[in-house]
């Protein structure tokens, strides 16, 4: 019998891929929708984490500026200045 979608597709002839293909009826449904929609979500945080206009952990960059000014790299009025710039 001819379904309308060809034929090979999925384990059980039709258009169902991915991991709910394992499983019959509408609970394979289900999972496939739950995995495409973890790979979109875990792709959407990935790119989030790339292209995301932050340089770098605020604390991590406050207590660079403080190791900056210990060492004397910096004078006061530029640390005040960074450190405002920073918060």
């Amino acid at each position: 019998m001819h379904n309308g979608f060809g034929s090979g597709f999925g384990q059980y002839g039709n258009w169902v891929c991915g991991p709910g293909a394992f499983f019959p009826g509408p609970f394979g449904w289900i999972v496939t929708l739950l995995f495409w929609g973890l790979i979109i979500y875990l792709l959407i945080k990935l790119f989030g984490a790339l292209f995301s206009g932050k340089k770098g952990n605020p604390s991590s960059n406050l207590d660079t500026l403080k190791e900056r000014y210990a060492r004397g790299e910096i004078d006061e009025d530029e640390y005040r200045r960074m450190k405002t710039e920073l918060s």
